[in-house]
Parts: structure tokens; C-alpha cells; sequence
């Protein structure tokens, strides 16, 4: 078994457990060189750690999160999702921490019922999103909104939006409804 299947085993396995060091946050979005801004509830995080990330003292507070090499081109983090990322130490004045894990459904649901999972993100996500669509154009965020309401099976079933869409029409249907093709027969 190489690297990777050990790393996706290892993924599939793990249980999660959320600390104040390590809390679950959430990925607002891919910034390059495998970063990624995650929104981080501050009653989630310890005191040395909202000190450090959050001099404004805000509800939730915004960080970036290095992917480590061993999860690069094994796991794939996508906007929205959910990670642990390691707080305890800064790697540098702008990276505040390293993801940890990825959390998959299952994941997620098991701390659900387990009682783990932070109810603060029901509470701020609607405002976490309106920070993100403010600094968007008014109608980039409108279709933002509409694109958030439509279910990931709905862009599954419509296809790739970045090809045209061809209405292949037969020829036969054609020739019987224009009557400028009857007269030259």
C-alpha cells in the first residue's frame, strides 16, 4: 500500500474529537498554495488562542489553515466544507493554524449524536456568508444566494455550465416546416 491509500484508510477511520486547541471550523474558501480561510467560532477556541487570532474580540473570527503535505492530492477540501485545524501555534503572521482532518458526512454525523458538534455554526453561518457575499458585487451575491438554495443533485443531473448547450434539431423536421424548401422540389 502506498502513501495515499494509507492517508484516505486513515482518513475513512478516524474519529474526530474536537478540542479548544483543535476545533471543528469551517472552509470559506481556497486562497492558493494549499491555503485555506476557515470561519472560526470564538467560544470554540481556547482564551490564548482568541487572544492571539482575534485581537477584535469578535464572534467568529476569520484564519488561514495550511493542508499538510501527507492530505495534499490524497483529500480535497471544497468551500463549505468542514476540517479540524490545529490552533496551538501560528506557522507564520498570517497562517494561524494546520488542518488536522477532514471531516466527512459520516464524520460529522457521528458528532452530531454524539453531542460534539458546535451548535454556534447554525447560529453565525448566516452571518459568516453575508461577510463573504458583502465584499462580492450586489449581483454576484444574488446569484450566490440562488446557487446556495439549489441541492448539490441539481448540478450534478445539469451537467458541465462551462459547455454551450446544443439543441440538436433533425434536419427532416425542418424540411417539412419551411415551405420555401417545398417550392424548390
Amino acid at each position: 500500500m502506498g502513501r495515499g491509500k494509507y492517508t484516505t484508510q486513515e482518513a475513512l477511520d478516524a474519529q474526530p474529537e474536537p478540542t479548544p486547541i483543535c476545533p471543528v471550523v469551517r472552509v470559506l474558501g481556497p486562497r492558493g498554495q494549499h491555503l485555506h480561510e476557515v470561519a472560526v467560532a470564538s467560544s470554540l477556541v481556547s482564551a490564548d488562542v482568541n487572544r492571539r487570532l482575534n485581537p477584535d474580540a469578535r464572534p467568529w473570527f476569520t484564519t488561514l489553515a495550511q493542508l499538510p503535505p501527507k492530505f495534499r492530492s490524497v483529500l480535497w477540501v471544497r468551500r463549505g466544507s468542514h476540517v479540524l485545524v490545529d490552533l496551538s501555534e501560528s506557522l507564520t503572521d498570517k497562517i494561524g493554524g494546520e488542518v488536522v482532518m477532514v471531516l466527512l458526512p459520516a464524520q460529522i454525523k457521528q458528532l452530531k449524536q454524539a453531542g460534539q458538534w458546535p451548535a454556534q455554526y447554525d447560529q453565525l453561518w448566516p452571518e459568516i456568508a453575508g461577510h463573504t457575499a458583502a465584499s462580492q458585487p450586489a449581483a454576484d451575491a444574488a446569484t450566490a444566494e440562488s446557487d446556495s438554495e439549489e441541492s448539490a443533485d441539481d448540478l450534478l443531473l445539469r451537467g458541465n455550465p462551462n459547455r454551450r448547450v446544443v439543441n440538436d434539431e433533425s434536419s427532416d423536421d425542418r424540411s417539412s416546416d419551411d415551405p420555401s424548401d417545398d417550392e424548390s422540389d
